[in-house]
């Protein structure tokens, strides 16, 4: 009580004692409400100090005072302090206020129509991380490309961890070729534990992140990250990647789960390998796909050609066909 004006319970005792027993002195006062000698002494002092309490030599040790004549210039300060504060708080609302127009407005002048372009990396990731926060219920994404860095995934932790604890799911699909590295399975793990999603796919169409299904960011160029990205929020759009998302995440295999092997079969890659030859992509394109070096592309060209029972990519590309693989 009135400890915003400096005044303890043990100041409040002492004072009120001294009321109700105008005779007491130093010895009376410790003996009754349990106090040392030296708490008594500061007690008294700070008692003095604020006005509230008198020595004299007289019959009574000390002499209470009004605490009214004491206490309330002190409470008068304290009000003008915190009416001080408000006004202030008020100006740096007001300030907020501005400071938050503008930046609408800002993503207003650089969209259309619900599409909002970020031309440099830098201003990607801070408005990657301002979707994320504001996120209520989900944030999905596409990973393509080998991996992340060790230091790339320990800097993702908190913002992960406090999406998951206050109950956004996260959904996150890789590509296949994470599996082999060490720092991505220790994340995946790590975040499995706090209640987010992973998978893996040979391939994947495009980096993606969906937040609530209603706001998309894609990369302005599907290779060139550095040159910006779109921030989407036309419903048809967005649904349309949602939908896509869905399609991946049914067909994807969670991270910590080996692939199933059919030699009679195509697996997911050996289709995705199929059709990027169909397109034409060379070996280095087709790497960039899958997240794997050039020398790995070329080995898994191997391996389906003997599977296929071919000795070039062109007729490994004719027998696929004729089994119904593509």
């Amino acid at each position: 009580m009135l400890e915003s004006i400096g005044l303890a319970q043990r100041d409040h005792d002492v004072y009120r004692a001294l009321l109700l027993h105008p005779s007491w002195d130093a010895g009376d006062i410790g003996r009754n409400l349990g106090l040392s000698e030296d708490e008594v002494r500061a007690t008294l002092d700070r008692l003095t100090e604020l006005a509230l309490l008198h020595s004299s030599s007289g019959a009574r040790p000390f002499i209470p005072a009004s605490p009214e004549v004491g206490l309330i210039p002190l409470l008068q300060h304290i009000e003008a302090e915190l009416d001080e504060r408000r006004a202030r708080l008020s100006r740096d609302r007001a300030v907020l206020a501005a400071l938050t127009s503008e930046y609408a407005t800002r993503r207003i002048q650089a969209g259309t129509e619900g599409v909002e372009r970020i031309d440099s990396l830098d201003a990607v990731r801070v408005r990657l991380q301002e979707l994320s926060q504001q996120a209520t219920s989900e944030v999905r994404a596409f990973m393509p490309g080998r991996s992340l860095s060790a230091d790339a995934l320990q800097a993702a932790r908190p913002l992960d961890e406090q999406n998951l604890g206050r109950g956004v799911r996260m959904q996150t699909v890789y590509l296949d070729a994470v599996r082999q590295v060490q720092p991505m399975v220790e994340y995946a793990t790590w975040f499995a534990s706090q209640g987010g999603s992973t998978r893996t796919v040979p391939s994947l169409p495009m980096r993606l992140i969906l937040c609530d299904r209603s706001t998309a960011v894609i990369p302005v160029q599907p290779d060139a990250g550095h040159e910006g990205a779109f921030v989407i929020r036309l419903v048809s759009v967005v649904t349309a990647l949602n939908n896509l998302f869905d399609l991946v995440w049914e067909r994807a295999t969670p991270l910590g789960e080996t692939p199933a092997a059919d030699p009679d079969h195509p697996s997911e890659r050996d289709v995705a390998l199929l059709k990027m030859l169909e397109e034409g992509l060379t070996d280095e394109g087709i790497g960039r796909k899958l997240g794997v070096s050039i020398r790995t592309v070329r080995r898994l060209m191997a391996d389906l050609q003997q599977r296929l029972n071919a000795q070039s990519r062109f007729q490994a590309g004719l027998e696929a066909a004729r089994r119904g693989w593509i």
